[in-house]
């Protein structure tokens, strides 16, 4: 009875550490302890004593593992020299053959991974460590043929193996292989884990398992009688079908289903129980022959517990097994009746945090079946907060119209396909935010548990943040219809109507630009509107019909027009004739292929262990000096390009994890791969996908590389190219038409058949035409090698639709540049939890500092070595050297910083910021240096200069300063836009001071940290985001320009590192403007002493806003220029407007300032009472000379009445305000605060005889 409570407590303890439950499964390996601990071994009777030992060693090596994850190291010391002592207390052999019968039941693949964990720990003892480690030794190096010599024991007798199980990912028996390590030296360093088989009786028996295991796949495919059959088949026939909406269905017609309690539901308890009912009211009467669950994943705490049947009175109960997963009916008798109803039941169980979902199916004999989902989340009180807040952050979905709200009249011709349409319609969004904001969505991390749920909704939220963004621009408006149209331009040209339709033309009420979020989505993802038209007097609806909307696809997009194409059917429902104008209400469509397209490759994918490689174990990837040396190389490449190569090449019989080649913009990538290319071709039975994330990379590899093969006597390396269909075969370069599919009227492109595709070893796509080849029935494992570029640039959800094709067998490589700007991500929710990660950007993390398979490629040839040399020091790790000879600017030091202290501003109506002093100042650099370009440069054209911000109101002032001077060749973009490009010279524009940043510091959230790429990254721009400052750096080739303010950037955000290092060597090479290093450091020392943070002395005057905005309107406005406005009347208007401090106060700050200055104190005394008295410096040589002196004569000859004394002071101070405002006076600002720079002392007036001062003041009187 003991024995066998201690074997369950040890099970338990087994499920717990694998749940990462580490104090329940400590509590389980005390029970099971303590149950051996009354089980006498004189009295067993029923296991072996050894037996009761492998309990026992199971216990104490899962409490040396909870120990461990609990830091707990002095109690899983004892354990362990505890387990050692007892388990080789019997015999190394008996030990290690009970290692090796937990591995066979895979029981101590947990235990081995918090062993290799903790031995790389810092906070381990030294007798702890080494104790560990041969226990560690024990664990990798226990052969399985110790099982062995206690057959009456092994595990595996009781099924017919006596080995370990063979590794997964197998296509053929005869690929399983012999260690040769092993046979060579009696040792394998893998252990367990090894993928070779010990012996020729182990390989012997993995091949006869493969063979039984097809034999019962077989026998599986031809019983559809066994259990399970059922579901599989129409899940089955439900993802492959072209009208998934006609094999199962939420709605049947003749079926009114009812139910309680809602289909979703939150619960804070980790233990908890549900139930649902539904009832199916069948009108006409109809059997009910099938109730299942279909989804596998959470099936264990869902069952089917009631099911009863009869009229709306009277029901009977049906027999229903215990833990029902499928219940078969069609017994039930119904007598006639006009309507039947049946009443199921289902259960939901659990003990843990989660969210499960089930989808029910109820079966009447006809198609579409019926079905129903449920869900429920398991979280913590705390996690269910934070999910609803998001929820109420989420736009509704309920005004946009659908086919749920809306009738909907699609454009003819609709050109989508079927598998298009079947796409939108099976992953349409989520009608309920319950069934988005899912205990999966707040796990920490992205697992291969929760993979699948986790991105599929993450990918809907972001679906509706894009639909929240673009509905800004819908509208009421009136249609201008037109036959035709015209458009100047280089894309332009004149449009006909045909076919009965007409065109549409309407003005927006915004301009269109890709620089703000709405209009780069307008821009890039909407390709229709809804247009419904507005009646000139309400019309009265009929009870539930639906109002007509018609769908109008977008011809042409203008800066501030829009040309809709309106479909025949549309023109004559609503009488629309050419030249008249109709009152219509828009909304913009989002094109939801792309998203619907990520969620079909996340449903693909079934096996996501190739996107969770094991990096245990480190690869080996065979090096030999005719490999490295080989003549056939390339002599271009470089040795970390080679090293690339033979990574790659490695021979298809090592598996390998994905391999990353990791390479700034200019390093090779692309090239690297295309010699990798050759070199596979000249292996036999090989196959290679090319996949890039544009169109313009794919046909790079073919223009530059392949067609010269091919060209030069290399025909098996002819490529097959994949376009789109609608591609617009004449925007195709030439070189690349011959080799498409293009129709016979060379019209358009043609998709591939599996002919096709089997005719050529090469295959070149994008990731969104990849698709095209995951519905050709292609095995997956047909492409030996799977090669993806620009990697980094898209999210892990679409670099995975090829990879629907790969094995665990399948060389797969990404490249591309990790430290590059993230794909844009529109759902701040979704960004938090990394939606916007690229795969080789997680991988890249996942992988050690040193694996084989992360390559980073060093030389850089289209940068300067003075850019190079900064962004390889803070972004690369050092290891960026520059190749390239680019020159230089005689005068300007490659990195080069101009200093504006402005005010980044933020209008009433905008969510971006602009600063003028930084436009200015942008401007005049730009003018400055056209007129100085070198030669050596190279022409000056359009691509020369580039001006890079990360807010569009900052681009708009740019541009039109610029094109004020005439220089509309200049480049201006946010940053986001300029992926891919480069320039001789670039501009930073920062545009971020202290002014607002310093107000706006970000609370510490949940997370212990901001989450990367965050919008709070983005509000500071270039302050706070290291990708889009490296993404900025790396498009210039000779110059890197900044403009802004440095205090501000050394001292907000993350990236104030990344800017005072940047600062630093613009000192070191006297490319520092506008500033000294040390007043840079002499006011960020007084920052974080946290004195008073006065006016820079180089800094611009102050100027109000409405003086400014005059003032900026001056075309010919020169930054040295004197100022216009008395300098003291421009503080006065201050005070009296934009300061809550009166004139009368500030005369009596000077009063007091005054008394003040006639005290022995330092300088910095006087700065700093000023500031904290009037929040404005307003201290003045001239005025520190006479209060100096007449306030010693105040002090010594104290006697004076105080009433003279203030009416003394108040006639000083309006004097010398009469002087200044006469001009007679200039004033100029004092060095900011302490420590400062040494000045020579202010000149001190000669002591004046106290005989004269009475007749003298008398005068002055």
């Amino acid at each position: 009875m003991e024995d066998r409570r201690a074997e369950k407590s040890c099970e338990q303890a087994c499920e717990s550490l694998k749940r990462q439950d580490y104090d329940m499964a400590l509590k389980h390996c005390t029970e099971a302890l303590l149950s051996l601990g009354q089980c006498p071994m004189a009295e067993i009777t029923g296991p072996c004593p050894l037996e009761l030992e492998r309990i026992k060693i199971e216990s104490l090596l899962y409490r040396i593992a909870s120990f461990l994850q609990l830091k707990n190291y002095g109690q899983a010391d004892e354990d362990c020299r505890h387990v050692l002592g007892e388990g080789l207390a019997k015999g190394e052999g008996a030990f290690r053959a009970v290692l090796c019968c937990m591995q066979l039941k895979g029981k101590l693949q947990p235990v081995s991974s918090i062993l290799t964990k903790s031995l790389t720990g810092e906070s381990l003892n030294g007798m702890v460590t080494k104790d560990l480690t041969r226990l560690k030794t024990l664990l990798t190096e226990t052969e399985p043929q110790m099982i062995r010599l206690y057959p009456d024991y092994s595990l595996g007798s009781c099924n017919g193996w006596h080995f370990r199980p063979p590794p997964r990912g197998i296509t053929s028996s005869e690929e399983y292989t012999l260690c040769k390590r092993f046979l060579e030296q009696g040792i394998c360093r893998y252990g367990a884990q090894c993928t070779s088989a010990h012996s020729q009786e182990e390989l012997a028996e993995w091949q006869k398992r493969y063979a039984s295991r097809l034999i019962k796949l077989k026998q599986q495919n031809e019983n559809k009688q066994l259990s399970g059959s059922y579901m599989e088949t129409l899940i089955e026939k439900w993802m492959n079908s072209l009208s998934p909406e006609k094999v199962l269905s939420e709605c049947v017609e003749g079926v009114k289903v009812e139910h309680h309690p809602d289909l979703s539901i939150i619960v804070n308890t980790k233990k908890s129980h549900h139930m649902w009912t539904f009832a199916l009211t069948c009108k006409p009467a109809r059997m009910l022959y099938r109730v299942a669950l279909l989804y596998d994943a959470h099936r264990p705490h869902f069952s089917i517990f009631a099911i009863s049947a009869g009229d709306s009175t009277t029901q009977v109960s049906q027999e229903v097994p215990e833990n029902c997963q499928e219940w078969i009916g069609g017994k039930m008798a119904q007598n006639g009746l006009d309507h039947y109803v049946y009443k199921v039941g289902i259960a939901f169980n659990t003990e843990i945090f989660g969210t499960f979902r089930q989808t029910i199916v109820f079966d009447f004999g006809l198609e579409p079946v019926l079905m129903q989902r449920v869900m429920i989340d398991a979280a913590s009180t705390e996690d269910l907060e934070y999910l609803m807040h998001a929820k109420q952050q989420l736009v509704t979905t309920a005004k946009r119209w659908d086919s749920s709200s809306k009738t909907v009249i699609d454009f003819e011709p609709n050109e989508t396909t079927d598998l298009e349409k079947s796409l939108l319609i099976r992953y349409q969004i989520p009608l309920s935010a319950d069934q988005l904001f899912t205990q999966s969505v707040l796990d920490k991390s992205l697992t291969k548990t929760n993979y699948q749920s986790r991105l599929h909704d993450l990918l809907y939220i972001e679906e509706i943040a894009q639909y929240k963004e673009v509905s800004k621009f819908n509208l009421k408006v009136q249609l201008q219809i037109l036959a035709s149209f015209m458009l100047t331009g280089v894309s332009g040209g004149a449009k006909y109507a045909q076919n009965g339709q007409l065109f549409g033309r309407f003005k927006l009420t915004e301009t269109l630009s890709e620089d703000t979020l709405a209009g780069r989505l307008v821009m890039t993802k909407v390709n229709a509107v809804y247009l419904l038209p507005v009646p000139k007097e309400k019309l009265v609806q009929t009870q539930g019909t639906k109002e007509k909307v018609y769908e109008a696809t977008i011809e042409e997009k203008t800066k501030e027009y829009i040309f809709l194409r309106i479909s025949r059917e549309c023109c004559e429902e609503l009488n629309l004739r050419p030249d008249c104008d109709t009152q219509v209400e828009l909304q913009f469509q989002l094109n939801r292929l792309p998203l619907c397209e990520m969620h079909y490759a996340l449903d693909r994918i079934k096996d996501n262990g190739v996107l969770f490689p094991d990096i245990s174990m480190t690869p080996t990837i065979p090096w030999s000096p005719n490999r490295q040396w080989d003549e056939q190389l390339d002599p271009r490449l470089n040795a970390k390009q080679k090293e690339a190569v033979l990574a790659i090449t490695t021979p298809l019989s090592i598996q390998l994890p994905p391999v990353l080649i990791i390479g700034p913009y200019g390093t090779g990538k692309t090239f690297t791969l295309a010699q990798a290319v050759k070199h596979i071709l000249q292996q036999q039975e090989t196959r290679i996908l090319i996949c890039t994330h544009s169109n313009s990379a794919a046909d790079l590899y073919i223009k530059d590389y392949l067609h010269p093969y091919v060209e030069a006597g290399n025909p098996q390396a002819r490529p097959l190219r994949v376009y789109f269909r609608n591609r617009w075969v004449k925007t195709v370069h030439p070189v690349v038409h011959q080799y498409c599919l293009i129709s016979s009227a060379h019209s358009t492109f043609q998709m591939p058949q599996k002919e096709d595709i089997l005719k050529h070893r090469v295959v070149v796509v994008t990731l969104n035409t990849s698709q095209y080849l995951c519905q050709l029935d292609l095995e997956p494992g047909f492409f030996t090698h799977i090669l993806l570029d620009e990697a980094a640039q898209a999210m892990e959800c679409e670099t995975i639709m090829p990879l629907a094709l790969a094995t665990k067998n399948t060389r797969i490589v990404l490249a591309g540049d990790h430290m590059q700007l993230s794909p844009f991500v529109y759902s701040e929710f979704a960004r938090e939890r990394n939606l916007h990660v690229s795969l080789l950007d997680r991988l890249y993390e996942h992988y050690p500092a040193e694996f084989p398979c992360r390559i980073l490629l060093c030389e850089n040839y289209r940068s300067h070595e003075a850019i190079i040399n900064y962004t390889s020091e803070l972004f690369y790790e050092g290891k960026l050297m520059a190749s390239g000879k680019q020159p230089a600017h005689k005068d300007f030091y490659p990195l080069t910083f101009f200093t504006a202290r402005g005010e980044d501003v933020q209008e009433k109506n905008s969510t971006a910021f602009y600063n003028n002093a930084e436009v200015f100042e942008v401007v005049e650099r730009v003018e400055e240096l056209r007129r100085k370009w070198p030669v050596a440069w190279g022409k000056l054209d359009d691509g020369s200069i580039g001006v890079v911000t990360p807010y569009a109101d900052q681009v708009f002032r740019i541009r039109a300063e610029l094109r004020k001077k005439r220089l509309s060749d200049v480049n201006v973009e946010r940053v986001l836009n300029v992926q891919g490009k480069q320039f001789r010279v670039l501009f930073l524009s920062t545009v971020r001071t202290r002014h607002t940043c310093k107000h706006k510091q970000t609370p510490i959230k949940k997370k212990e940290q901001l989450l990367e790429d965050s919008t709070e990254d983005l509000d500071y721009g270039f302050l706070s985001n290291y990708k889009l400052l490296n993404t900025a750096i790396t498009r210039a080739q000779s110059l890197v320009a900044v403009v802004g303010d440095p205090i501000a950037l050394c001292s907000i955000g993350r990236c104030r590192k990344f800017w005072e290092r940047f600062i630093a060597l613009c000192h070191e090479n006297h490319s520092l403007h506008g500033i000294t290093f040390e007043q840079i450091k002499a006011q960020l020392e007084a920052l974080e002493l946290k004195k008073t943070y006065v006016l820079n002395p180089l800094a611009p005057e102050f100027i109000p806003r409405a003086l400014r905005l005059q003032h900026s309107g001056n075309s010919n406005r020169q930054q040295q220029s004197p100022p216009k406005v008395k300098p003291l009347l421009i503080k006065l208007k201050r005070l009296e407007g934009e300061s809550s401090m009166s004139v009368s106060k500030a005369y009596w700050a000077v009063i007091f300032i005054t008394i003040s200055f006639s005290l022995p104190r330092p300088p910095a005394f006087y700065f700093t009472s000023i500031k904290s008295f009037c929040d404005v410096p307003i201290c003045f040589e001239i005025f520190l000379y006479l209060t100096y002196s007449w306030g010693n004569f105040f002090f010594f000859y104290g006697a004076f009445p105080y009433t003279f004394i203030y009416f003394f002071f108040f006639f000083h101070f309006s004097f010398i305000i009469h002087m200044c405002i006469q001009g007679l006076v200039h004033f100029s600002p004092l060095p900011p605060p302490p420590p400062l720079p040494p000045t020579p002392p202010l000149p001190l007036p000669p002591p004046i005889p106290a005989e004269t001062i009475l007749p003298l003041f008398l005068i002055l009187l």
